[in-house]
């Protein structure tokens, strides 16, 4: 009779455990960053790094032709080539050549180095924004998602359009939007 008592005793101390154990919410937050989230994720980390980079070296810089090697965000190189204009009226337009290596950014959303070229083309101002991101076999690797850590490595075509409010456009073939 002892070891049955002591047997229901355990019962009831671990079926809240077993059944909590099961529920949705202990998944895990890498589950949920599905290739739609990884793909999200690896544009804004590609985006946020060249504005780490625009804000470093251009902004309030004078108008011209560029060359010129930058450390990136977190390591690596960034060879710079291309040209940018201010206006008048405050619209900034460039055509920058970013040439990757070993190019490493990061925040809570992404922890990504970026190898290979990229092309930066659009014009952008305070309350506009109208720019595009052109990269043939840039190759990434490291960790997206918020607080999920999922890790991606690939080396393919990606083309990003940037608005205001908006990032969309292909990263190996596909389609995202956010």
């Amino acid at each position: 009779m002892k070891h049955f008592i002591y047997a229901i005793l355990v019962l009831l101390v671990l079926s809240p455990v077993i059944y909590n154990g099961c529920s949705e919410d202990s998944i895990s937050p890498a589950s949920k960053c599905d290739q739609s989230c990884q793909d999200d994720n690896t544009a804004y980390g590609l985006v946020h790094t060249y504005n780490f980079i625009w804000n470093q070296h251009f902004a309030g810089q004078p108008t011209g032709t560029h060359d010129k090697t930058v450390n990136g965000p977190k390591g690596g190189t960034i060879h710079i080539t291309g040209t940018t204009e201010y206006s008048s009226n405050g619209i900034n337009t460039v055509h920058l050549v970013f040439e990757m290596t070993d190019c490493k950014g990061l925040d809570e959303n992404y922890s990504l180095t970026f190898n290979g070229t990229m092309n930066v083309d659009g014009t952008f101002s305070s309350t506009y924004k109208a720019m595009g991101f052109i990269a043939t076999q840039l190759s990434y690797n490291g960790t997206v998602g918020k607080n999920a850590n999922v890790p991606v490595n690939a080396a393919c075509d990606i083309t990003i359009n940037e608005t205001q409010s908006n990032l969309s456009g292909l990263i190996c073939g596909r389609e995202f939007s956010y």
